[in-house]
């Protein structure tokens, strides 16, 4: 159906009009696709760039300062693992604060797991996209 009304739209079109028109419109619609490829390939390739700098950025500092933090994790639980043995023994003392330092790792870990989920890269090269297809999908149904 829509290869016939094409096929009569071309028709009338080569009546009306000399073949250079309509393989100017070809050549000029193509044209303009390939553009609009090329930005949307010159978009996702920024967005990368930028969504990777964040990400080695942001990986960066967190090893810095979970460095930073363990170290001074560290002597804490020693410090408090000496003075819990005291009260309840060196080995029972240093057993439970393993347990309470498992729990509150897998804790962190769960937490961090659900916020990398969320992160949704390349979010403007994917509207950008969809726009495209939007607009090439309606004016492709209007003729």
């Amino acid at each position: 159906m829509v290869v016939a009304t094409f096929q009569r739209e071309m028709g009338t079109l080569g009546e009306t009009h000399d073949d250079g028109g309509i393989l100017a419109l070809v050549k000029e619609t193509a044209s303009g696709f390939s553009q609009l490829v090329a930005d949307h390939i010159r978009l996702a390739r920024l967005e990368m760039t930028a969504d990777a700098k964040l990400y080695v950025r942001d990986g960066v500092m967190l090893a810095i300062g979970s460095f930073i933090v363990a170290a001074g994790y560290g002597l804490a639980c020693i410090a408090a693992g000496m003075a819990l043995s005291r009260v309840i023994g060196g080995p029972l003392a240093f057993a439970c604060l393993a347990l309470l330092h498992l729990i509150v790792g897998v804790i962190a870990l769960v937490m961090i797991a659900r916020r990398m989920k969320n992160v949704q890269l390349m979010q403007g090269t994917k509207n950008e996209v969809s726009r495209s297809m939007s607009a090439l999908t309606t004016t492709t149904r209007s003729h």
